[in-house]
């Protein structure tokens, strides 16, 4: 039987800099496909990429890319 490696702390500098930089690179990416919305404003979205990303984050993704792959396919109605 394998061991199983602990779940990252959300709390640690260097996950939560990771989780930072993906929500950039999500956020750019979603503003490219949607040229109308007012990103500016939309706070829903907002929290639910944070939340997306911080799960992720949790289940062990600790790659800003495959952070930000994995976000933009789980954001529904936003592709």
């Amino acid at each position: 039987m394998g061991s199983r490696n602990p779940p990252p702390s959300l709390y640690d500098p260097a996950l939560r800099a990771t989780i930072e930089r993906a929500f950039d690179a999500t956020w750019t990416v979603l503003q490219a496909r949607d040229t109308f919305r007012d990103f500016d404003t939309d706070n829903e979205l907002k929290t639910e990429l944070s939340h997306k990303l911080s799960a992720l984050a949790a289940d062990g993704v600790t790659d800003a890319i495959e952070l930000r792959e994995w976000a933009l396919e789980g954001l529904s109605g936003h592709r």
